[in-house]
C-alpha cells in the first residue's frame, strides 16, 4: 500500500485541523518541521504543535507490524531530543481493511513504553464531512461511512468546483485512499466518469506515475537507463488508468500498446 500512503500523507501535511482536533480533542495551529535527527533520514508522518503546547505526532499505519511499538519509541525519543520537550502525544491510526491487532506498548523488566491507537473506522466522519476543508472530506472516504449515496454526491460535487489541476490531484488522491474501502470505490469511480471525466492527468506529479518512474530506473541500470524510464512511465500510465476505472482493452486502445502487454504491468 505504499502509493495510497503517499497520497495520505500528502493530504494530512497540509494540516486537515479537524481531522486533527478529532483525534487529539485540541486545536493544531502550526505545523512543525516532521524530518527528526538520526544516523539515518527519519521522517514522521505528522507533527503538530497544539494549542496547549503539546507535541502531537501521529503514524499512519496500513498493516499490522508487530514492531511498531519500537518504530514509536524511537520516533518518541527523537522529538523529544529535537523540540527539548516531555509533552508528546503520540497516535498510530490504522487506516487497513484487515482487523486492528497491534500492540500498543513495550512493558517488560528493562523498559515501560506506552503511545494511543485508533481504528480511523472508529471516527464519526460526519465531523469531517462538515468541515470546510476538502482534505477533511477526503479522509472520511476511511472512516466508517452511514450513507455512502449522501458521501458521493457530497465529495464529488466538492471537487466539481475546483480548477482543473486541484479537481486532477484530488480526484487522485480519493481514489488512492478509497482502495481501501473496495465497497465504495467501485462507486466513485463511476460517477466520476460520468459526472467529471474526462480530465487530462498531469504524471509529474503523481504518486503512482513516479513510482512506475522509480522502477524503471531501478531496471535501467541493468539494462538500460532510457528503456528503463521508458518502462517506468508506461507503468504510471497503465496504473492510473486502471485507477480512473477503465478496463484492459480500453487502456491497450488509449496507450496503444497489446492487450498482453496491459496484462503482464497489472499483474506485475
Amino acid at each position: 500500500m505504499v502509493k495510497i500512503d503517499i497520497s495520505l500523507r500528502e493530504v494530512i501535511s497540509n494540516l486537515p485541523h479537524k481531522f486533527v482536533e478529532i483525534l487529539t480533542n485540541k486545536k493544531g495551529i502550526k505545523l512543525l518541521d516532521t524530518s527528526l535527527p538520526s544516523v539515518k533520514d527519519k521522517r514522521a508522518d505528522l507533527i503538530v504543535e497544539l494549542e496547549d503546547k503539546t507535541i502531537f505526532h501521529l503514524e499512519l499505519q496500513s498493516s499490522n507490524d508487530k514492531n511498531m511499538p519500537f518504530r514509536m519509541l524511537e520516533y518518541y525519543l527523537l522529538i523529544r531530543e529535537k523540540f527539548n520537550t516531555e509533552n508528546i502525544y503520540q497516535l498510530v491510526l490504522y487506516v487497513g481493511s484487515n482487523q486492528l491487532n497491534m500492540a500498543n506498548l513495550i512493558d517488560n523488566d528493562i523498559l515501560k513504553f506506552r503511545y494511543n491507537i485508533k481504528d480511523i473506522r472508529e471516527i464519526d466522519c460526519s465531523s469531517l464531512l462538515s468541515s470546510d476543508d476538502l482534505d477533511d472530506k477526503i479522509i472520511a472516504v476511511l472512516c466508517n461511512i452511514q450513507n455512502e449515496d449522501r458521501y458521493i454526491n457530497l465529495i464529488i460535487d466538492n471537487i466539481i468546483k475546483l480548477d482543473e489541476n486541484k479537481r486532477k490531484d484530488y480526484i487522485m488522491k480519493l481514489l488512492s485512499f478509497s482502495r481501501y474501502r473496495p465497497e465504495i470505490n467501485t462507486r466513485l469511480i463511476l460517477n466520476i466518469k460520468e459526472k467529471i471525466m474526462p480530465i487530462t492527468i498531469d504524471l509529474k506529479n503523481d504518486p503512482y506515475f513516479n513510482e512506475g518512474l522509480k522502477t524503471g530506473i531501478q531496471e535501467g541500470i541493468q539494462k538500460g537507463i532510457q528503456k528503463g524510464i521508458q518502462k517506468g512511465i508506461q507503468k504510471g500510465k497503465v496504473i492510473i488508468l486502471k485507477e480512473l476505472g477503465f478496463d484492459k482493452k480500453e487502456i491497450a486502445n488509449k496507450l496503444n500498446i497489446s492487450l498482453i502487454e496491459v496484462e503482464k504491468i497489472l499483474k506485475d
